[in-house]
Order: C-alpha cells, then sequence, then structure tokens
C-alpha cells in the first residue's frame, strides 16, 4: 500500500469517527433508569427515542478445560543490571488477568425495543459511553479485618481490537495488570492458601449523565464491600440534577487461584539477562484522552525497540485512541525474547483528527523503569 494512500484510508476513517462522534453525543438521564426484559435503560435528555444500556457483567476468561486465564508471575534479578537500582536480589512480580464482558443478549435487546416502539415511537438503542473504569484487586490478611486490607489499583488495557467498541457494541475482552511488591505479594499468596475466595476483583464504570448523586449504583463482595466503597470517586454532594461524571455500575466476584489444581498459575522465572515473548515487561500510560489534554488527536501510538535474546532488534506497538478514552494504561509484550540489561528507544506517533501524523524522534533509554509515561505535559 502506497503512503498516499494509506493517508486517504486514514482520513477517511477519522472523518467517519467524527461525523458519527457528533451525531452519537450521548446525554443519558441517569435519575430515571427502568428495565425491560432485564435491560437497564437510561433515556437521553434531549432525544426522547434514544436509549442507553449498561455494559455487561466481567468474568475472568477461561480455556477450554475451566481453566482461569490468570497468572502471577515472580520475576526475579539482580537490581543494577536490569532497573538501575543496588546490586541485590530482587523480584518483580505481575498479576495479570484476561477478562471478559458478559454483554445483553440480542433478543433481550430486540425484546426490549419492541416494547418501546409499540408504546410510542420508533427507539434506538446505544451502548452507554463510558468515560472510566476502576479496577481493582482486595483481599484481607490471614488474620487480619477490614482495617487492614490490602487494595491494588490496576488499568484495564485492551491488547487486540476486541479490546475497544465497535459500532453499536461493547468491547469484548481486557487485560488487568497489576505490578506487586514482595510483602503484598506474600500477603495475598497466604490469603489465597487459606481460602481460594480471600481475595476479590472489583471494578466500576464510570459515564457522564444527568443525575443528582455521584454514585448511582453500588455493589460490593462479601466483607470486602465497605472497602470497595470507599475506593470510589464520589465529590460528596447531592446536587440538583446535573450533567456529570458518576458511578453508573459496579461489580465484584472472587478471584479463585488453586495452585494445587492449575500449579502453572504461579511462575518464576530470572530476567537478568532476558524475558521470554508474552510476558508484560514494561507498563505505558496515556491520559490524553480520559483527561481531554489532546482533542486535536485521533489516536496516539508508541513505537518500543528493544534488543533480542539473539542481538537482533526487535519491535512492538501500542496505541491509544480517542474513541476510547478509558483505556489509559497498557503493556508492551514482545513477541520474541527480550534482553532487559540492554538499553531500549521508543518514538511517539501522534494521528491528528485532520489526518496529519507526527513523528517523533527515537529517544534512548538506559534503564527499563517498568513504567513509562507518554502524557502530554502543559506548559
Amino acid at each position: 500500500m502506497t503512503h498516499m494512500k494509506r493517508i486517504c484510508i486514514i482520513g477517511t476513517m477519522i472523518l467517519l469517527f467524527m461525523i458519527f462522534s457528533k451525531l452519537s453525543e450521548a446525554q443519558p438521564d441517569f435519575s430515571g433508569a427502568f428495565k425491560e426484559h432485564g435491560v437497564v435503560l437510561f433515556r437521553d435528555i434531549k432525544k426522547q427515542n434514544v436509549f442507553y444500556y449498561l455494559p455487561g457483567d466481567l468474568e475472568i476468561a477461561k480455556s477450554a478445560d475451566e481453566k482461569p486465564d490468570l497468572s502471577l508471575i515472580m520475576m526475579r534479578y539482580t537490581g543494577s543490571s536490569v532497573y538501575g537500582e543496588s546490586e541485590e536480589i530482587r523480584y518483580r512480580n505481575i498479576l495479570s488477568m484476561r477478562l471478559v464482558m458478559k454483554n445483553v443478549t440480542d433478543d433481550s435487546l430486540r425484546l426490549a425495543k419492541a416494547k418501546l416502539n409499540v408504546r410510542s415511537m420508533v427507539v434506538f438503542f446505544k451502548p452507554l459511553p463510558i468515560t472510566m473504569i476502576d479496577a481493582m484487586i482486595v483481599f484481607i490478611p490471614v488474620g487480619g479485618s477490614d482495617s487492614t486490607a490490602v487494595v491494588k489499583k490496576g488499568n484495564l488495557s485492551a491488547e487486540s481490537n476486541s479490546g475497544y467498541a465497535s459500532s453499536g457494541t461493547y468491547w469484548q475482552e481486557r487485560y488487568f495488570t497489576i505490578y506487586l511488591d514482595n510483602h503484598s505479594t506474600n500477603l495475598l499468596l497466604e490469603a489465597s492458601r487459606k481460602d481460594y475466595m480471600a481475595i476479590s476483583f472489583m471494578y466500576a464504570f464510570y459515564s457522564e449523565g444527568k443525575s443528582n448523586k455521584s454514585i448511582t449504583d453500588f455493589s460490593g463482595h462479601a466483607q470486602l464491600a465497605s472497602v470497595f466503597r470507599s475506593q470510589l470517586v464520589d465529590d460528596g454532594s447531592d446536587k440538583a440534577d446535573t450533567l456529570r461524571e458518576c458511578v453508573i455500575k459496579s461489580n465484584a466476584f472472587p478471584i479463585y487461584m488453586d495452585t494445587v489444581k492449575y500449579p502453572d498459575i504461579i511462575k518464576k522465572i530470572d530476567i537478568n539477562n532476558g524475558v521470554p515473548p508474552g510476558y508484560a515487561v514494561l507498563n505505558v500510560r496515556n491520559y490524553d484522552f480520559a483527561n481531554n489534554l489532546r482533542n486535536d488527536l485521533y489516536e496516539k501510538t508508541v513505537d518500543l525497540e528493544a534488543t533480542g535474546a539473539g542481538g537482533a532488534k526487535v519491535q512492538a506497538s501500542v496505541s491509544f485512541r480517542s474513541s476510547a478514552p478509558d483505556i489509559t494504561s497498557t503493556n508492551f509484550k514482545f513477541k520474541y525474547a527480550v534482553r532487559l540489561d540492554k538499553p531500549y528507544r521508543y518514538r511517539v506517533r501522534e494521528l491528528y483528527n485532520d489526518g496529519r501524523e507526527e513523528v517523533t524522534e527515537w529517544k534512548d533509554m538506559t534503564m527499563w523503569s517498568g513504567l513509562l509515561d507518554v502524557t502530554t505535559r502543559k506548559n
């Protein structure tokens, strides 16, 4: 494909996206939620025949043999050889889960729409636009209480197109990844050995709409519910109905870490010389779209180049899209083994709404810090 043809295709996609975005600006009324055939609906403030429905529940993806798609990777390394720390044995622990969304069925939407059509006019159903997602694991150490609960927040990242919403539907799957220190890891392992249900995954969806309170829905899990509630963004006011960002759905479920049945859930590897393919070696964050810092951008892509196990250069890329502002973090996972005792370099490609693309120079990084923030800095 020629460069000119690529630019034309990208420009057309951006134009269609902008037209669709303009036509689909949402102003849901959260004060008047109702349910039809199991579907929770909110009416649009200005368009009386437009209704929004909630995202589905989240759950850990499973393989054909019912094995949960989660892992706790304990990476051992010598501080100075990888992260520029003191010369001693250290661990970098990563808990990762693949989550899938149980979307509302087409039959339920069809039946709900049919009932509303009979009542008045032809209606339209749309997924409720999500502005932010709070995601965390919460557990109480063995012998502890609510006051000793350990809370570790993370982000839901998209690692393929199934992690992004398409026209008229929500996303299908995302990855939750957190980096744990040794103390938290040991507490988590001890709790899971004592009780398979001791660890909970908790999440909350946020959306902007009309409401007199900032938390319109709350559902915790067992004794950890109060801990979860304290983590949610709440402005603490019950003002008259106004447009605000609200928690419109929250839920929780236990994480079963059955290491007896599935011993490979926990993996220990030595990364002094390199890390195997498929592991999250670097977390990259971008808040341009979540915080409305760059309304001129359509997409921001980060390219990263590292040294492979055999000495050749290995590249990977991750992107952030204006159409998915709730995605603020993702992880670099290389298809091939890479060496972490060698520096890496990265560059940023910005695709503007008018079709222009700007590419920065490559920037060399001498150490793998575990976090790369590419958010636009205010002058």
